[in-house]
């Protein structure tokens, strides 16, 4: 945007947004190079626009619901690892809301995300203004080194392509993440994402289609291809998003441990099994999927 185009936005949002809501988005820090946007391609005015957008979805569509804030560092580097699923990932974008609105002060989450989204026309460039980055292992340490809070997803793409009937089942890690974590000594924090599983229920991965196009998958829902587009507006399940007490494996181990893939593996495991636990216990005390 020009400088025209921000005072626009801002006398916008001054409007549209009541108080508290646009001192929580002045918190928010980017570090301007002097052309109105970080390294990385975050843009102040574009990262509130989206969240001016999402905060309906988060409010009124999926009704997120949230608990453990207190387990957040509020300052400082961290990881945010949480599960991944719902074949078009809002899941990421509902934690980012939500830690906007509920830490006290709000920080601006940073997402690592797959190359196939940042590759989509439009979508890469919105993601980048929003303060979301391209998931490779140098933007990943250049933000810890700045003390970022990063979202990262280690089941990656394929976990928002799970079949329905594998629905709440975490797929095996990634370990990049524990790497980074023991190296940089940041915090990991689990994050346990419920009812996005119930937003597209994926009934068929259409393989030949997915390879074809270069996408990771081709979904095949109840209303998707079917009703072309529209189909793949998610169903208004209700959200839960649950945060874990940190994983401080860089106080456990040295920097020994990045040379043991074995050890990274079963640190990748626990990361896992405290999720999978947390989701289980959500889902079997929620009252409902989309009531």
């Amino acid at each position: 945007m020009d400088r025209r185009a921000r005072d626009l936005v801002d006398s916008f949002l001054n409007v549209a947004l009541d108080r508290d809501e646009m001192a929580r988005l002045r918190a928010l820090q980017i570090r301007d190079r002097g052309f109105g946007y970080d390294l990385f391609g975050a843009e102040k005015q574009s990262l509130s626009l989206g969240y001016f957008f999402l905060r309906w979805l988060y409010l009124y569509y999926f009704r997120v619901e949230s608990t453990g804030h207190e387990h957040i560092p509020t300052g400082g580097r961290c990881i945010l690892a949480s599960n991944h699923s719902g074949v078009v990932p809002i899941d990421a974008a509902m934690i980012g809301i939500d830690i906007v609105r509920k830490l006290e002060p709000p920080r601006l989450m940073r997402a690592v995300v797959d190359n196939f989204a940042a590759a989509v026309p439009f979508v890469g460039l919105f993601l980048q203004r929003c303060g979301q980055v391209i998931g490779t292992r140098r933007n990943f340490e250049e933000l810890l080194a700045a003390d970022e809070m990063v979202g990262v997803f280690p089941e990656g793409a394929k976990g928002t392509g799970k079949p329905f009937s594998h629905r709440y089942q975490l797929l095996r890690f990634n370990v990049g993440f524990i790497e980074l974590a023991i190296e940089h000594k940041a915090p990991i924090v689990p994050v346990a994402v419920t009812g996005a599983e119930e937003q597209a229920p994926m009934l068929l991965n259409l393989k030949p289609i997915a390879r074809a196009i270069g996408f990771p998958y081709f979904p095949v829902t109840p209303t998707f291809p079917l009703l072309g587009p529209l189909g793949m507006m998610p169903y208004p399940a209700k959200y839960y998003i649950d945060y874990g007490e940190p994983f401080l494996f860089h106080e456990e181990y040295s920097a020994k441990a990045l040379e043991d893939p074995h050890r990274l593996r079963i640190l990748a495991g626990r990361v896992r099994k405290r999720i999978q636990g947390m989701l289980h216990k959500r889902v079997k005390e929620r009252p409902g999927i989309y009531f």
